[in-house]
């Protein structure tokens, strides 16, 4: 437990940290009560105008009662320490719910949907606007209730998102078009979040996807969504509308209340979309299935779809016509529509095991791995003498882990067709994985009889050859795998990798430059260039590279440390060193090195409090860190809690003379 108080609320424990600041399970020692402390970032109220902003619209959030809204108790200062007191919930946010759920059903998705239209409507009528409306800020409580968090904090981590270089891209995946052009919102910008949410919610995606900030603003700007009902066929009509209507770009265009996005998706949200009633008839069926070939043949998969759907509605029991149509429907990318008529086609000729094998990959490519395996397995039996049917079992095992079943099912494959490169090439792998590295290398060797242009088999020997120090033939796979691939950013970043360790500074940032003007997400080159930059007393760039590590891997807490390190101890810039230690500590809270810091940031701002959390946490990890004790006991005795301070100085001497 963190013997520590913020005003008048006892620190329990930490719960969460983030850019937004560190949240505490508290107790409220008045009411008798747990609740949750958020401790702000002192860079957000570090001028007058900024904690204005702050006081006023949380303020304004404290003053919303609804049942699907987290309630906020206090707002409040302390040593310089800015801090809001809020209701503490135990239960996981929404994004959460939905990494482990993926997609949900019309009828799960609206369970949380509604509740969160409900609170924004209420806080609509009330003149507050969120800002920041997405799945992280929905929290579910243990008894399944839904609340909306964050009223009145919203628009600070809007700001830190705009401005903070390496900053999660979360909220801009969320943002309306309004926003991104940093003009003033009114509460259609929420409804715009919503509609987001919803499309989420349903289809398991986000309408807009980017790999940079930049980018995914733009398609905000400019891009329309894809119809949500396209990629999800069970949504209903009216939702599929609605979630339209709220995207539209013009927020004039889009629902004006929360209110009218309700009313056009509660009353019908169990209807089902409209279907055409068609008098079988075989025979037309059958001038439309030849229609349907035809288009097919010319690449017109779009004209094919339209006459084999005609064809499948004449004639619903032919499981060609539907497995044709799952072909076109693959074709153009449309997996959920493939994967029902596969299924179809399945149902209604069990024992075709070209229906099985096509489902099989369309299960495999929509993440379904176990329904895939199933699928392949089936085939096997129906047509033992197949080696695609091994060979993606194989690929389907190795995905679940069970790396042994996937080097029974490639031998076979194999044993059907020994030319088989692809097989070679991923039993080379299978090994590999299994530590058996000479198999791994006559497989990949056998690749390359086969295929001497099999670029990632060279790649791949390559790095067997760097696992065992021998770097010129390392090198030589490499440069052969480039020959083969001249964009291959993974042979670019090993041959930098060999170039540092030779001492050979020009040509390792030459080659990491390279790697990542192929692949600006390979977050490892530009990781390296940051610590050669530093090496090299290149300050300013070393911090951007690490800036751009974080952004693709926000997880590599290493970078964050060495950001910290620099902005701290080189160019004495405390706030922005104290955000990326919060970082490390939040991905490796083991990581006492991290708390030590922060305990020297905050004792040179003066922030007595914080100082004490954090050094105690150092000793939690490592308890004879005698200095972390020492600085205790001056933190305490300037504190004028002497007992404590003798205490944690005793500790200190006995460490440095005993151990």
């Amino acid at each position: 437990m963190i013997s520590a108080t913020i005003g008048r609320y006892k620190i329990i424990e930490e719960i969460g940290r983030g850019g937004m600041g560190i949240v505490y399970r508290s107790e409220d020692p008045l009411l008798g009560r747990d609740v949750a402390v958020k401790i702000l970032p002192p860079n957000f109220t570090e001028n007058a105008e900024t904690r204005e902003r702050f006081l006023r619209e949380a303020k304004a959030g404290a003053k919303l009662n609804h049942p699907n809204i987290r309630k906020i108790y206090d707002i409040n200062e302390h040593e310089g320490i800015f801090y809001i007191v809020m209701e503490y919930i135990e239960g996981k946010s929404l994004s959460d719910i939905l990494k482990d759920k993926k997609q949900f059903t019309v009828e799960e998705a609206l369970k949380y949907f509604i509740p969160v239209c409900e609170a924004l409507e209420y806080a609509h009528q009330h003149g507050v606007i969120h800002r920041d409306v997405k799945p992280a800020n929905v929290i579910v409580t243990m008894q399944g209730e839904v609340r909306l968090a964050d009223f009145g904090l919203a628009w600070m981590e809007t700001e830190q998102t705009l401005t903070q270089p390496g900053a999660v891209m979360g909220s801009f995946a969320y943002f309306s078009p309004e926003q991104a052009r940093g003009e003033k919102v009114d509460r259609r910008a929420d409804i715009y979040s919503l509609g987001i949410m919803l499309y989420e919610l349903l289809t398991g995606r986000l309408p807009f996807e980017a790999k940079n900030p930049a980018s995914l603003i733009q398609q905000h700007l400019t891009v329309s969504p894809q119809r949500p009902s396209t990629i999800n066929p069970q949504i209903p009509r009216n939702i599929d509308e609605a979630i339209l209507k709220a995207l539209r770009k013009d927020p004039n265009a889009r629902y004006q209340t929360v209110a009218e996005l309700i009313n056009d998706i509660v009353p019908k949200k169990v209807e089902a979309k409209e279907t055409v009633k068609i008098t079988a008839s075989p025979a037309e069926a059958a001038l439309h299935n030849i229609l349907g070939n035809n288009y097919y043949k010319q690449g017109k998969l779009d004209l094919a779809i339209l006459e084999w759907e005609k064809a499948s509605q004449l004639d619903p029991y032919n499981a060609l016509t539907h497995n044709n149509l799952g072909t076109a429907y693959d074709g153009v990318g449309k997996l959920d529509f493939a994967v029902r008529e596969y299924k179809r086609a399945v149902e209604l000729s069990p024992n075709n095991f070209v229906s099985h094998y096509n489902l099989g990959s369309a299960y495999y490519r929509s993440g379904f791995t176990s329904e895939a395996a199933e699928e392949y397995r089936k085939v096997t039996i129906l047509n033992p003498k197949f080696p695609p049917a091994y060979y993606n079992l194989g690929n389907a095992y190795y995905k679940m882990g069970r790396v042994e079943q996937a080097i029974e099912n490639w031998q076979k494959a194999l044993q059907l067709n020994p030319s088989f490169p692809e097989v070679l090439y991923n039993l080379g792998n299978a090994y590999a994985k299994l530590g058996k590295k000479e198999e791994a290398i006559e497989y990949w060797k056998k690749t390359l009889e086969i295929d001497p242009e099999f670029a990632v088999a060279h790649y791949n020997i390559g790095v067997s050859y760097m696992e065992e120090k021998n770097f010129e033939q390392a090198l030589a796979s490499w440069q052969k795998s480039l020959e083969l691939n001249p964009n291959f950013a993974e042979a670019h970043y090993n041959i930098g990798n060999i170039y540092y360790s030779e001492g050979n500074q020009e040509k390792a940032i030459e080659s990491w430059l390279k790697a990542i003007e192929i692949r600006d997400d390979l977050w490892e080159a530009h990781y390296n260039l940051a610590n050669l930059y530093y090496q090299q007393e290149k300050l300013d760039p070393a911090i951007v590279e690490w800036q751009k590590t974080v952004t693709y891997n926000d997880e590599c807490w290493q970078a964050h440390y060495n950001m910290g390190n620099v902005f701290f101890f080189e160019k004495n810039e405390i706030d922005p060193a104290i955000c990326s230690w919060q970082k490390v500590t939040q991905h490796q809270p083991d990581y006492w090195q991290a708390y030590y810091n922060l305990g020297e940031a905050y004792y040179k701002q003066g922030k007595l409090e914080l100082t004490l959390m954090e050094w105690e946490q150092v000793i939690s990890l490592n308890p004879k860190h005698w200095q972390a004790h020492h600085n205790l006991g001056t933190v305490y005795f300037k504190l004028g809690r002497l007992d404590k301070a003798i205490s944690q100085f005793t500790k200190s001497l006995a460490l440095m003379l005993f151990g």
